[in-house]
């Protein structure tokens, strides 16, 4: 059965974008050998994607050619009238629960969680996320959306694996623990 993670990048002080949603704080690092940290390498073990709404057009708002045709990307919305743009996705208005759980034993590869904040809450507060991979870019923000809003929900994680890079980001991939509370 597949597994539930989150690749995002995140600011040393837990700020996933700015107040406004701009991400210019991810490209203001130099990386002079133009390292990926690891996204191709993630991209190949997913057989899904589910983001949110902001997120998705955050991602359009890019002017690249949609990155993930050939995977279905489910985007969660409580827009009954949103409507997609791009190949291979679909609007996700049920219950998140029973479409991530029907989901996990349809498809082989990963699902990834690609965010936002909310859906991210969202997630943790239903026990849905299996492991996460933050990318902690050497940056502080100030006021932006957190990486973890809202959270009622305790849950324990174990670090599994660190890569840390030329650049001084790093990767922290932790996966949930089976006796969390």
């Amino acid at each position: 059965m597949s597994q539930v993670t989150l690749f995002i990048a995140t600011t040393l002080d837990g700020k996933i974008a700015r107040k406004n949603g701009e991400l210019d704080w991810l490209m203001n690092r130099p990386n002079p050998n133009q390292l990926d940290f690891g996204y191709h390498e993630f991209l190949g073990s997913v057989g899904a994607i589910v983001v949110g709404k902001t997120t998705y057009k955050e991602i359009l708002g890019f002017g690249v050619e949609w990155p993930y045709t050939g995977i279905p990307v489910y985007v969660a919305t409580t827009d009954p009238k949103f409507q997609t743009k791009t190949p291979d996705t679909f609007i996700l208005t049920s219950d998140l629960t029973e479409f991530v759980t029907d989901l996990k034993q349809k498809i082989n590869k990963d699902i990834w969680l690609m965010g936002g904040g909310q859906l991210i809450s969202a997630f943790l507060e239903k026990d849905l996320l299996d492991r996460m991979i933050l990318t902690l870019i050497p940056t502080t923000i100030g006021e932006g959306i957190p990486l973890f809003s809202e959270i009622n929900k305790e849950t324990s994680w174990a670090l599994t694996h660190v890569q840390s890079f030329e650049t001084g980001v790093v990767n922290l991939t932790y996966d949930k623990e089976s006796n969390h509370g």
